[in-house]
């Protein structure tokens, strides 16, 4: 599984026909000439391939900023699961916790 820079990476060179070489993690979206609406096209992509919901990336963000925003949302999204099933568990009337 990619990690989320690779992922931002591989959206940005293949959606945008951006040259690999220039799209690095401490390159804003704006350096790489990205303007909103195509940050809002990236931010859908990434949206279908991680489950992360991304609103209002600002264009000076970099592609190391948004990868750390997009692992904490999934890390806590899987936390918010863990807890959730929990809770069912703990929840039904035959559980063995």
């Amino acid at each position: 599984m990619p990690t989320s820079t690779e992922l931002i990476t591989t959206t940005l060179t293949e959606t945008f026909d951006l040259d690999p070489s220039e799209v690095t993690p401490e390159r804003t979206f704006e350096e790489l000439g990205l303007d909103s609406l195509a940050l809002v096209e990236m931010g859908l992509m990434l949206q279908e391939r991680t489950g992360v919901t991304l609103n209002d990336v600002p264009l000076h963000t970099t592609i190391r900023g948004l990868a750390a925003l997009i692992d904490r949302a999934g890390a806590d999204r899987a936390e918010a699961d863990r807890s959730e099933a929990d809770r069912a568990l703990t929840a039904a009337p035959n559980s063995t916790r």
